[in-house]
């Protein structure tokens, strides 16, 4: 099985990526094969609306970092979104790559793959998580995915605790049962 895990985090060594590194290992060593796309650290243009993609018929006019990712998401059978909560949503960064789908919508449609969120918060109020779940819950309609899990981490300020969670288990399974 392909899959295409997709970063929002700025933070390399941050509580998210930390996540997205557990869910890897155990989808590696079910024998997955990966792509990992960190958007935060990518050459990524926004999205102009300017439909000459015309949604899919032709390629996006920017040529940045998406050419690569889209090959791998159009190869893919499972894409897994990892973000930290900000401000009640996604990173800007992660939601950037997310509005280039504009431009493979069609071909997203028509495979019907499965998706995963991973994010963590800082906030130990769970009422915080609930807009982006809304939000991937409609990506999933939108797209036609399959919802495979999601891991809403909440109460997390450090890689150290997060490690004395069971969030980094349920990440690592998470990937080993797809």
């Amino acid at each position: 099985m392909k899959i295409t895990v997709i970063t929002g985090s700025a933070r390399k060594n941050g509580t998210s990526n930390y996540l997205a590194d557990e869910f890897i290992k155990g989808a590696m060593e079910n024998g997955h094969e990966i792509f990992r796309f960190d958007s935060a650290h990518s050459d990524m243009r926004n999205c102009l609306g300017c439909n000459a993609c015309a949604m899919g018929s032709k390629p996006c006019v920017h040529k940045d970092d998406f050419v690569e990712l889209r090959e791998n998401l159009l190869n893919s059978d499972v894409i897994v979104f990892v973000t930290p909560i900000y401000y009640f949503g996604m990173t800007s960064t992660l939601k950037k790559v997310i509005d280039r789908f504009y431009s493979i919508d069609p071909q997203l449609k028509e495979k019907q793959n499965k998706a995963v969120l991973i994010s963590v918060q800082h906030s130990p109020i769970e009422v915080v998580n609930e807009s982006l779940n809304q939000q991937y819950r409609a990506i999933l309609d939108w797209l036609k995915l399959e919802n495979a899990g999601i891991i809403n981490a909440i109460g997390i300020e450090s890689v150290e605790q997060l490690k004395q969670t069971q969030y980094p288990e349920q990440a690592y399974a998470m990937g080993k049962s797809l």
